[in-house]
């Protein structure tokens, strides 16, 4: 269907954004403009092409929420793994603590790119020895800097666990903070509650008959006023510069 339709495409571009967001910062920008134009697309084809659709209550998204929570936890762990394997500051930490003796920018790039020693063929035939130089820790490429390897894989896992659980505690104490569903609406629920609950009465004391059914009848209507009156009153605070 065409609603199922758009959450995947919502699903799927919040998913690139949230778990690549480090790897292109411009990103967000770039969903937040397509997403204005989308929003006027869809807004024009309601209006002015498609017949009105027909609106109806729901709690939430469903399973989409399941999904949604599955994608941020998944884009918490990618973020992670990026700073972690792309960003330069912990190597450069370990190396300034452990290894640097008052050197400069200079023996830290040298200290951190690789060596591979190769035969290279002259133009007078003459084997040549060459060694190239390149940037990787990714693995041990040097037997004399194994140590420096293994901590800073250390460091990386020990910053993915970190920023992984650090995140997640700071979202959830978020949502602990921020509640769902705002006071006025919690309000008038209970409200709507109290009113149903005097129509279910009335009408079980409606089979006996007497005098008790004039009283519920204005309890109801009591009821109904006072919602009346603060939901205007509501609108009023709303609409109030």
């Amino acid at each position: 269907t065409e609603m199922y339709q758009e959450y995947i495409n919502n699903i799927i571009q919040l998913g690139f954004l949230t778990m690549f967001v480090t790897a292109f910062p411009l990103a967000p920008l770039i969903c937040f403009i397509l997403n204005i134009w989308q929003l006027r697309k869809d807004a024009t084809r309601y209006v002015k092409r498609v017949r009105r659709p027909i609106g109806f209550r729901s709690e939430g998204i469903g399973t989409w929420m399941n999904i949604l929570e599955v994608l941020s936890r998944i884009a918490i762990l990618v973020n992670a793994i990026l700073i972690a394997f792309t960003f330069d500051w912990l190597p450069q930490i370990i190396y300034n603590n452990y290894y640097n003796s008052g050197g400069t920018n200079q023996s830290y790039v040298d200290f951190m790119l690789a060596s591979y020693e190769f035969d290279r063929v002259d133009a007078n035939n003459n084997t040549v020895k060459q060694t190239c130089r390149y940037w990787s820790y990714i693995q041990p490429a040097r037997a004399d800097q194994h140590r420096f390897w293994l901590e800073l894989m250390l460091a990386r896992m020990l910053f993915i666990f970190l920023f992984q659980n650090l995140v997640w505690a700071a979202v959830r104490i978020i949502e602990m903070l921020c509640d769902s569903t705002p006071k006025f609406v919690k309000e008038r629920m209970i409200l709507e509650e109290k009113i149903a609950q005097e129509w279910l009465s009335s009408d079980d004391d409606s089979d006996y008959g007497g005098d008790d059914d004039c009283e519920d009848f204005t309890a109801t209507q009591t009821l109904r006023q006072h919602s009346a009156k603060y939901r205007n009153q509501r609108l009023t605070d709303i609409e109030r510069p």
